[in-house]
């Protein structure tokens, strides 16, 4: 009997599930003290892009260390992409160095203070 045949026979009684186990669900290590503001975009599952040194909010990164916060999408976001968004957002920066995690009045008088700046 061949190799092949030999591992085949004896995968083939075996359950799906127990030769693929799903890995560990790794559950954030912080306390999340504000909740997302009701306007963030996307509005992800879970703290991605919702809490000060989290996951950053852009959809197609996962990086840590999310301390940008987006005037314009109520997201924080990781140096890189802030860096990035802010190339083409003008001479109005849309993400901004924080140090905390904002409270939704805060967020709401940087989105004032953004539009006030946008203004010719």
């Amino acid at each position: 009997m061949s190799y092949s045949s030999e591992l085949s026979r004896r995968l083939r009684h075996k359950p799906i599930h127990r030769l693929f186990d799903e890995p560990e669900k790794i559950l954030p290590d912080f306390e999340v003290k504000v909740p997302p503001h009701p306007q963030k975009y996307p509005d992800h599952k879970g703290h991605k892009g919702a809490v000060f040194g989290g996951i950053c909010n852009r959809t197609a990164c996962n990086r840590e260390h999310a301390e940008f916060y987006n005037r314009g999408t109520y997201g924080y976001y990781c140096a890189d992409d802030a860096i990035a968004i802010d190339r083409y957002s003008g001479k109005t920066p849309l993400c901004i160095k924080v140090d905390h995690d904002l409270t939704h009045e805060e967020m709401n008088a940087h989105y004032r203070r953004m539009i006030e700046e946008m203004r010719p």
